[in-house]
């Protein structure tokens, strides 16, 4: 089981926007520009495989594309990750999804710890993971594109071990000039060299397109789901800290007047009463009848 990780606004060791962007492209062997490209998904389903292996269905992962119903699926097989390992740390996909730098970074800063607990040093290949795909894409590839690219130049060769990033806090980013980019020496099977695709016949469109609105509706049910899921749990957390707040303020209420007559050391039973059994609508201290009946079933 995975070990759950806590920060606070009081958390000091927190890494720059840079420092955490260099520590993803380390560990995955990405080329992320931004921290925001992470809000497809993709980059967590590879970390998720990293520090649990075999927990991810990868052929499920969609690395590169440019569909919201294929980032929530990534979302969801992530969920589902954390759900199988015992990660009690709540996703905030609907924030995340769009793609804003605050809350992106807020996740990775928490997430950054969690690697770092729960990695025990084992070496991994993320280019193997993801079947030689790059991650993430140029971004001004056009889209039909995407696969035929995916498959090009790559280095497949086996990462070191990223054991110092996730124990240690990383070193300051080196600069643009030293970052070593693949080159031909490194690849593998060059992208001339594949085996061409076969053309798709006219016959075989229809159950294409077939197959695309079933897969679309499946992943509209699924989003249906989730969002369902997520207003439950929006619910149940302010049911939770209003309940929270009411009992602190009977405890700061009992306090204040412990504080009040420290000096004479008497205190108003009556009052302590009207306080415990204040409710939101007022209060309501139970009749001696019904203590003493209390006191019977004792």
């Amino acid at each position: 089981m995975a070990v759950n990780v806590y920060t606070t606004s009081a958390t000091t060791d927190n890494l720059s926007r840079h420092e955490m962007l260099q520590w993803v492209n380390d560990c995955l062997q990405s080329q992320y520009s931004k921290i925001e490209e992470l809000h497809t998904g993709a980059g967590y389903c590879l970390f998720m495989e990293i520090l649990f292996p075999g927990i991810v269905p990868l052929k499920k992962v969609k690395w590169n594309s440019r569909n919201e119903l294929d980032w929530l699926s990534n979302w969801k097989i992530v969920l589902t990750a954390f759900k199988d390992v015992q990660v009690d740390k709540i996703i905030p996909v609907e924030k995340l999804i769009k793609g804003k730098f605050q809350d992106n970074f807020e996740f990775l800063q928490w997430f950054h710890k969690f690697f770092s607990a729960n990695y025990d040093g084992h070496e991994y290949s993320p280019i193997d993971f993801r079947g030689g795909e790059p991650l993430p894409i140029d971004p001004k590839t056009p889209a039909s594109n995407i696969k035929k690219t995916s498959s090009g130049n790559l280095n497949r060769t086996t990462p070191a071990k990223p054991s110092a990033l996730a124990t240690r806090k990383p070193l300051a980013p080196k600069p643009a000039a030293s970052v070593t980019k693949p080159t031909a020496q490194t690849t593998t099977t060059p992208l001339a060299k594949s085996t061409p695709r076969a053309p798709a016949t006219a016959r075989t469109t229809p159950v294409t397109s077939n197959n695309n609105q079933a897969h679309v509706a499946k992943l509209e049910k699924e989003l249906e789901e989730l969002r369902n899921q997520l207003t439950d749990m929006d619910e149940a957390v302010v049911g939770l800290e209003r309940e929270r707040d009411f009992y602190y303020s009977k405890l700061r209420s009992i306090e204040v007047m412990c504080q009040d007559n420290e000096a004479t050391g008497q205190l108003d039973v009556q009052k302590v009463l009207n306080v415990l059994y204040e409710t939101e609508e007022g209060f309501a201290v139970p009749t001696d009848e019904a203590l003493n009946g209390s006191n019977n079933d004792n």
